[in-house]
């Protein structure tokens, strides 16, 4: 090989193990949920916090400009993974209802 098709090479290898973004040329994008409102004890809490939770990854997970169905699915999937890596917030949250470690009463939902 050449040296400037190894050069190429071991730029495209480089580039491949780079983590990205959701959607490349957008910057992470992270929401925050408050539930100090929210009795997390009752059966209506854990449900609100869920709900609320779903929502924020939406935000975080839908970008605007481009409306194709290949973007709608990226979204889809993004929100997916936002929510399942949430859940175990949740849990502990729910876990510390009602004791002095549930004063922080916020969680982090972010985009892949």
């Amino acid at each position: 090989m050449t040296r400037p098709t190894i050069f190429i090479a071991a730029l495209a290898a480089a580039a491949a193990t780079m983590s990205f973004p959701a959607f490349a040329g957008e910057a992470a994008r992270v929401s925050e949920v408050r539930y100090s409102d929210l009795n997390l004890a009752s059966t209506d809490g854990p449900r609100a916090l869920t709900s609320r939770i779903a929502n924020a990854a939406r935000r975080v997970c839908t970008f605007e400009g481009d409306k194709s169905v290949s973007s709608a699915m990226q979204a889809r999937s993004c929100t997916k993974v936002a929510i399942a890596r949430a859940m175990p917030q949740v849990e502990l949250a729910l876990a510390h209802a009602g004791t002095r470690v549930a004063e922080n009463s916020r969680l982090t939902v972010a985009a892949h």
